[in-house]
Formats: C-alpha cells, structure tokens, sequence
C-alpha cells in the first residue's frame, strides 16, 4: 500500500494498542510534517508543554500517548502522574501505566491541548520518547505517505 489515509478512520475496540486523547487548538488550515521510516517503524517528533521534544512512534492503533516517567517529569505533566492506574495491551502483553495529562502536545505546528497521557516507568520502546496515536489523528483528515517520508494534517 502506497498511501494510508485515514479521513473516517475508526479503531477497532480491540485493536487497540495505544492512543492519543486530545482536544485541538489553534487555526484552521493543514499542515504537512516529515515522517521517517525507520526499522518498520513511522517516527515524527512531537513536543509536550513547550518542554519537552523527542521523537514518538506514529501508532494508528493506539489509544494514549505513552511517555516515561522521567519524560512525563521532564515536560511537568499535570497533576496526574501517579494517578488513575490503566492496564494497557501491547505486543509484548499488558503493562501497567498511571494517567496523566498534558497542558499541550505539538506535531510540527498542530497543536492539542489538554492531553491525556500514560505514563510507564521504562521508555515504552527503547530508544525512542514516546508514542503518539490515533485519537489525535481522529481530529484531523490526515494523509500518510510513508515514500514521501510526510503525514499531512488538516481541519
């Protein structure tokens, strides 16, 4: 498949692997952000509360955004590191994460604010900050075109 897009995308309530729950701010207008394949993986750099900037795993299947504790520290996630406890499924089965949240989440200039994050004691993949998934690509009509290394997003 050459192009994924993904205007009406819906997740399956078991497919789920991570996810991004975001409410976005800003303009109306799109946005075109690079996107790198890498291993088999779509990595895009993402920034939390303008503290914050690494590079996230673009995981259509998930369902929070997922950060390490230390990152979750780094970007002062509020009040809620430490909070509600969620079991999240992975490849390599289930892992146990708090619930945070974050004042603001930036991918290239599309901003969201008020984020919910889980957050994990280890890196949720080694070597890489996170991961950044379909709840916020739900809120745009995006557009992912791995050859051309670009995920473009628009309202």
């Amino acid at each position: 498949m050459d192009r994924l897009e993904g205007a009406d995308v819906r997740r399956p309530a078991l497919a789920v692997l991570f996810a991004v729950s975001l409410a976005v701010a800003g303009a109306a207008g799109a946005a075109e952000v690079p996107v790198r394949v890498h291993g088999g993986m779509l990595l895009v750099r993402a920034g939390l509360n303008d503290r914050f900037e690494g590079t996230f795993l673009l995981d259509t299947g998930a369902t929070y955004c997922v950060v390490s504790r230390d990152v979750a520290r780094e970007a002062k996630l509020k009040g809620r590191v430490g909070g509600d406890l969620l079991r999240l499924m992975t490849a390599n089965g289930p892992i146990e994460a708090r619930l945070a949240e974050a004042r603001e989440v930036q991918v290239g200039s599309v901003r969201a604010r008020d984020v919910e994050v889980a957050v994990v004691d280890e890196p949720p993949i080694p070597g890489l900050d996170g991961i950044l998934g379909l709840s916020y690509l739900g809120r745009f009509t995006w557009k992912l075109d791995p050859r051309a290394g670009t995920l473009r997003l628009e309202r």
